[in-house]
């Protein structure tokens, strides 16, 4: 044998070995498989990172290999519960995020509000500033639970628009994950929403306007033409037909 051949082949095989090594020494992060036996499990209220990926994810492998065996990120580990959610085992929790690649990771505050969130894969420094910038300088976002129990409370016009038309959003995700609890949530609110579902209607976007009217719909029972994909003249007509319908509702009551 040709002695640099060998020689590389005793190279590959070593980096092969470490590599293996501490691909078996991954994870020493205690994750939990999901948000609710991770505070379940807790007696103290801290904040939680929740990191989604699959099995066939090679940036997914890579953090695990990389970033979360890395001193830096084991050294503030213990300040934070971590959860690792299987997005092909738990497509319910992925949607209720709104996670559409993988990895992604999300900084939650001691009461499930996200305070931060970032896709892709994440270095090891660059994880623990992540995390600790999410803290000290929150984006916060709200989950679908929360949005609803604000929704069910609000009372004034700017909190009615605000969480209909995130509702709204939800509904015209493709997944349709909350569905139909969206839309009992609706029903039990009454005509307070419908204007905001009116305006959403002339959105530019096809799936708000769709989502719109269905809801619309399904609370009013009004059988009042609208057609979503027609062009926006025609459907600024419909749209003034069902001005006057709601108008009309309105001065009834």
């Amino acid at each position: 044998m040709n002695p640099r051949t060998h020689k590389t082949r005793f190279v590959i095989l070593a980096v092969s070995i470490l590599l293996v090594a501490k691909i078996v020494s991954a994870d020493p992060i205690p994750f939990h498989k999901t948000l609710e036996n991770a505070i379940q499990s807790d007696g103290k209220k801290r904040p939680v990172v929740v990191v989604f990926g699959a099995p066939w994810c090679g940036w997914c492998r890579k953090m695990d290999v990389d970033t979360f065996t890395d001193s830096r990120v084991e050294a503030i580990s213990k300040k934070y519960l971590w959860v690792k959610v299987d997005i092909d085992e738990d497509k319910e929790t992925a949607a209720r995020f709104g996670v559409h690649g993988v990895p992604q990771t999300f900084v939650l505050n001691d009461q499930g509000s996200v305070l931060g969130s970032r896709g892709g894969y994440i270095p090891p420094q660059k994880m623990v500033n992540f995390i600790t910038e999410s803290l000290d300088n929150p984006h916060p976002s709200v989950l679908l639970p929360d949005l609803l129990k604000r929704y069910a409370v609000a009372t004034t016009e700017e909190e009615i628009r605000d969480t209909t038309f995130k509702l709204v959003e939800q509904l015209a995700r493709s997944d349709r994950v909350g569905r139909e609890v969206i839309l009992a949530a609706m029903k039990t609110k009454g005509a307070s929403s419908w204007p905001v579902l009116l305006e959403l209607m002339a959105d530019e976007r096809l799936s708000i306007r769709a989502a719109a009217v269905g809801s619309l719909k399904h609370m009013s029972k009004a059988d009042i033409v609208f057609h979503p994909f027609a062009k926006h003249d025609l459907r600024q007509q419909q749209i003034a037909v069902w001005q006057q319908w709601l108008d009309n509702v309105v001065s009834v009551k």
